[in-house]
């Protein structure tokens, strides 16, 4: 397989995990480097482990979990959903109160679930891999890379969103939350749950 099939397939994967950090960065009033660090690492970490998870598990662990992985996967965007939901109603009844917006963070183990839920698909790549006796080492490192890339680069459009969409947060978390639904809804349509 070419580098730029490998590269091809990093973006396509990316994809997901670029949507969540804008969402998640056009709420907050104040993107810190660190965030945008967080947010790279853990989501360009989790994309290239998937592929070399899928790629060690080969066919009996990959039939396993393909049963019910898209369920994972749109469990966990629920709930993150559910709660951006909740922070945004929050928010409305305590408008005043700025400085508790720039304190917003996102928590590690919420920032896991997001990261496994926008990675899945590349269990699957790791696993294709895997059938056609591809090393996995590069291609892993490739998605990892430019999935991290891409998340900080939709943080840093986040931040220059952030600045002009403060008074609209709550509307914006409810829109993250809906793309967020959204997603999971695709995943469970492109595994035939809702039709084909």
């Amino acid at each position: 397989m070419q580098f730029l099939e490998i590269f091809g397939i990093a973006v396509a994967l990316s994809i997901d995990a670029m949507v969540v950090a804008l969402c998640w960065g056009a709420v907050q009033h104040q993107i810190k480097a660190g965030h945008i660090l967080k947010f790279s690492l853990v989501f360009g970490g989790f994309q290239a482990l998937m592929p070399a998870l899928g790629w060690l598990a080969g066919g009996a662990l990959y039939d396993l979990i393909s049963a019910w992985d898209h369920w994972v996967a749109f469990a966990l965007l629920a709930f993150v959903a559910v709660s951006m939901v909740k922070e945004a109603f929050e928010k409305e009844e305590d408008e005043q109160c700025e400085c508790r917006a720039m304190g917003n963070d996102i928590a590690w183990g919420k920032l896991a679930m997001l990261a496994v839920a926008t990675s899945l698909d590349a269990l699957a790549v790791g696993f294709s891999f895997a059938m056609v006796s591809m090393p996995i080492v590069m291609p892993a490192a490739v998605i990892g890379i430019v999935c991290a890339v891409l998340t900080a680069l939709s943080m840093i459009a986040a931040r220059f969103l952030s600045e002009k969409a403060a008074r609209h947060s709550n509307k914006l978390s409810l829109l993250g939350a809906a793309v967020l639904l959204l997603i999971g809804l695709r995943i469970l349509f492109e595994h035939g749950v809702l039709g084909n």
